[in-house]
């Protein structure tokens, strides 16, 4: 079993994606991997494609976005909003924004071409 690093839900397999985070830019200077499930993975994607069709392929700051720090790999840089479901006790799903910089964004969009064989082709 593995966790997905935005959302935290428990599942068989995540999809790996390559993160560079500063904190550990000594220990793993080409980046580290990290696992995203498939919806999360699914939302990264939407995020990515709205901001590279806005820009023409270059992700740009659109409205709602902010500065700050990365909630995937702690980096101090300009964030986009991506809406993640968080599991509840209460609820079956909890809706929640995390932010991502564009480093982590395009690492989802390098990740989300190999889903198929991260999850399987039924999905």
């Amino acid at each position: 079993m593995a966790d997905c690093d935005l959302c935290g839900v428990s599942i068989p397999t995540v999809c790996p994606v390559k993160v560079f985070e500063p904190k550990f830019e000594h220990s793993y200077p080409a980046g580290k991997w990290k696992g995203l499930c498939e919806r999360c993975l699914d939302s990264a994607k939407e995020v990515y494609d709205k901001h590279a069709q806005e820009s023409e392929g270059n992700v740009c700051m659109m409205p709602g976005d902010s500065f700050g720090t990365c909630d995937f790999c702690g980096n101090a840089t300009q964030l986009y909003d991506v809406e993640v479901k968080i599991p509840s006790f209460t609820k079956v799903y909890e809706n929640e924004t995390k932010h991502l910089c564009r480093k982590c964004l395009e690492g989802c969009n390098e990740a989300y071409s190999r889903k198929g064989e991260c999850f399987g082709e039924h999905h």
